[in-house]
């Protein structure tokens, strides 16, 4: 009996080995329905487009300022057109934007929302951009203008 037991009991062998996929951190199907606050939508907003934070004597400026005004989408668009006009705001150049669109496209969608444009979004900005080529006003500050102001920009 005792011998039956000893050969009937094995070792497992283990798995030593792990074959881990790296994945991206950004989602690619995210359901934005929560609408940023004052400061998170401000703060969010100049670390996108100067690539640092606000200090919080700014945020909280900025927040009475919107706060006092009855049309947040409308201050929100002065506060971006402001921004868009200062010489501190970090912009790829028009030539990047032209000769690397598809690269551009993907780069302003994961920087403004986190996440990957579908084929049909992708598409579509890359013609509209194609089509906009010969215009010398079209530049890269109207695309990010346009990202910062959209409804998907306004939640998380």
């Amino acid at each position: 009996m005792m011998l039956f037991l000893v050969s009937a009991c094995k070792r497992e062998n283990f798995i030593t080995k792990f074959e881990v996929e790296e994945t991206p951190s950004f989602g690619d199907n995210l359901n934005k329905d929560k609408d940023k606050t004052n400061i998170e939508f401000h703060s969010i907003l100049t670390t996108n487009l100067f690539q640092k934070p606000s200090s919080v004597t700014e945020l909280s400026r900025t927040d009475r300022v919107i706060q006092s005004c009855g049309d947040k989408t409308l201050i929100n668009e002065v506060i971006i057109s402001n921004y868009m006009n200062t010489s501190f705001v970090i912009l790829p150049s028009r030539q990047m934007m032209v000769d690397s669109t598809e690269k551009f496209v993907i780069d302003t969608y994961i920087r403004f929302f986190i996440r990957r444009p579908s084929e049909a979004e992708k598409t579509w900005f890359i013609n509209f951009i194609n089509a906009n080529k010969s215009n010398p006003s079209f530049r890269p500050e109207l695309v990010y203008s346009s990202f910062a102001a959209s409804d998907e920009y306004m939640f998380y």
